[in-house]
């Protein structure tokens, strides 16, 4: 089964989230960085890409 993906804005950062019964996948991308995490919940997932796009991009909190 295919699944539409949610997404959202944050400080000009565009975040697509992807889940299955297993996996969540967010895509952080802001300009031609584009991050990719996979996790377990929507939570720690989220906020591992917040933080991994903050650190490369530092005008972002």
């Amino acid at each position: 089964m295919k699944y539409e993906p949610l997404g959202f804005i944050d400080d000009g950062v565009t975040y697509h989230i992807y889940a299955d019964e297993n996996t969540v996948t967010v895509t952080a991308k802001k300009g031609e960085l584009e991050i990719k995490c996979i996790g377990v919940t929507f939570k720690e997932t989220i906020a591992e890409a917040k933080g991994l796009i903050s650190s490369e991009l530092p005008s972002i909190k």
